[in-house]
């Protein structure tokens, strides 16, 4: 895999600790687009690069928080594409949440079973029992 160059490595560095920070303040619509502001400084094509996955798990993160469920789907779709997603137990787990919050439970059992086989029942973490509960309820 190649390295991304130090300049443009400093660049998504910048945007993430930004984003951290409004997390943090509970500014999720902003770090969303901190987040954005750090996928369009990568190069094409961007999911290649290892940072790609996380910048759009970032992103879903945050849109989860704000419950915006279809959005958050739509990040986890696209970190799906990035390096190193398939066997990412978070992406999985957060779009088993997504499937789960939009009524889609074929998908979320799906998806939250594949997290739950990379992981184990560690996958599900504080808040999470609900979603732990209806996998060991539909397997």
């Amino acid at each position: 895999m190649p390295k991304l160059q130090e300049k443009i490595f400093k660049k998504i560095e910048i945007f993430n600790s930004q984003a951290d920070e409004l997390i943090a303040q509970e500014e999720f619509h902003e770090a969303v687009k901190s987040y954005q502001k750090a996928w369009n400084a990568l190069p094409e094509p961007k999911q290649l690069w290892d940072a790609g996955l996380w910048i759009k798990v970032g992103q879903a993160e945050c849109l989860l928080a704000l419950d915006d469920f279809d959005t958050a789907k739509q990040k986890l779709l696209d970190a799906m594409l990035c390096a190193g997603a398939v066997s990412n137990q978070l992406v999985h787990l957060l779009l088993g949440i997504c499937y789960y919050e939009l009524n889609d439970k074929a998908n979320a059992r799906i998806e939250l079973q594949i997290a739950y086989d990379l992981e184990g029942d560690t996958v599900f973490h504080e808040g999470d029992e609900k979603y732990r509960d209806f996998l060991k309820a539909n397997v």
